[in-house]
């Protein structure tokens, strides 16, 4: 071993040793994410909670911290600037490039509340009437201009108030307002409580089919019978509605591992989640069909992908045949170098014998230094056959027992003619 090739095998040490110490290192810090979860009085930001507080349960390492915002709007913005790294924001909203989908948590409703004696019976009637709207940069505030706008109505056409969910409670219980427009799940507890408060009742939108042929992020949806009130029922029967699915989204710089993790929370910790808030039990995958075109995560399409098969199981009858095959063909190919190695290894062995058969034929001392030239020759071949692999190892062994053999064959020869007197010389001495 070379003193170079022990330095570098020294470095290549020194460098997995610290990549392995920075990744335990990495995986014991604790990683402190911030969420844009809306109002504090929303579904969304009380989800927010529970999400942030069971991912820590289980998680330690991950602490979310949440940030109240004023909705869906300014979460994007906040994801897009790099301030964020999760957010709640509605499908129908604008989406950053740099928003990615962790998950639907659930379904929010076009909500229009009006006083039990109003003449306003559908959206189109909102015309010459004041209503009280969420605050500007909400996705809710940009919702209801979507919605009148499907039904003609212009900025013109009426006064559009914005305001907090508590002004707009008070400002419909004193007559400052005729309507409340909100987007929020079937039986929202601020909706609720402003119903138990003063007699009101639920305008039907009943074109959210049609407004879904301009935004395929809404879906046809229903606010169930009884949803504010069991008796007598409030609303009296299922009234059809637009819904919007609230999503759970993350900044693309978000760490994989971080976003498989948060993933898996909102499904493995599911019953954790509804302790908190029921809200967690319509959390599911995504669904292309339903509209929702943002990337996916992929920390979070990992966690998705963990049952489908991989790869090789998808295809293990072809990769099987493509295997064997080559498997056969390697096969083939190391028994045709083995056959030549053998052939070739079979030639000298047979130029070997050619030799010692000649020279046994010969007292010629000029033959027989021929015939040692010509076994010096051979050796040479074989040994760089042997360092170029033509000939393996043991073939080698076996063609140096031959050659020795045939060496000292010739050799003895030799001596032998060296000692023996030259009898012809004799002969003519005596007479």
């Amino acid at each position: 071993m070379t003193f170079r090739f022990k330095a570098l095998l020294a470095a290549a040490f020194v460098v997995l040793a610290m990549l392995t110490v920075h990744w335990r290192f990495d995986q014991r810090q604790e990683r402190v994410l911030t969420i844009a979860a809306g109002p504090t009085d929303g579904e969304a930001f009380l989800l927010a909670r529970a999400i942030a507080e069971v991912t820590h349960r289980y998680n330690s390492r991950i602490r979310i911290e949440l940030l109240e915002t004023q909705g869906s709007g300014q979460n994007m913005t906040l994801v897009e600037n790099g301030q964020v790294d999760l957010a709640t924001v509605h499908s129908d909203n604008r989406t950053a490039p740099t928003a990615r989908l962790i998950a639907p948590l659930y379904p929010d409703a076009f909500q229009l509340i009006v006083t039990q004696s109003s003449a306003i019976e559908s959206v189109a009637d909102l015309r010459g009437h004041k209503v009280a709207l969420p605050p500007r940069g909400s996705g809710q505030y940009d919702s209801f201009w979507f919605l009148s706008e499907h039904y003609d109505l212009t900025p013109s056409d009426l006064v559009a108030l914005p305001m907090s969910a508590q002004a707009a409670a008070f400002a419909l219980e004193v007559g400052a307002v005729d309507a409340v427009f909100r987007v929020r799940a079937p039986g929202n507890p601020i909706i609720r409580g402003l119903i138990e408060r003063i007699p009101t009742r639920l305008v039907p939108i009943d074109q959210g089919a049609a407004m879904r042929l301009r935004q395929p992020a809404l879906e046809t949806g229903i606010i169930p019978k009884g949803s504010y009130r069991g008796h007598p029922p409030l609303p009296e029967a299922d009234l059809p509605t637009a819904d919007v699915p609230r999503l759970l989204i993350a900044s693309s710089e978000l760490d994989h591992g971080v976003a498989n993790t948060i993933t898996s929370t909102l499904f493995e910790r599911r019953r954790d989640l509804v302790a908190i808030t029921p809200l967690a039990g319509f959390i599911s995958a995504p669904d292309r069909a339903t509209g929702i075109f943002m990337p996916l995560h992929p920390g979070a399409q990992r966690y998705y992908d963990r049952e489908k098969p991989s790869f090789f199981q998808e295809n293990a009858e072809p990769i099987a045949l493509v295997f064997s095959f080559f498997v056969l063909l390697g096969s083939g190919l190391l028994r045709l170098t083995s056959q030549k190695r053998k052939s070739r290894l079979d030639n000298y062995n047979r130029e070997l014998l050619a030799v010692w058969h000649l020279a046994a034929e010969t007292a010629d001392r000029e033959q027989l230094l021929r015939h040692r030239d010509t076994l010096m020759t051979v050796l040479g071949k074989v040994v760089d056959d042997a360092e170029e692999g033509r000939i393996t190892a043991e073939g080698f062994n076996i063609f140096s027992f031959t050659w020795e053999s045939v060496y000292e064959s010739i050799r003895d020869r030799l001596l032998l003619r060296d000692r023996t007197p030259d009898r012809g010389a004799g002969a003519r001495t005596d007479r």
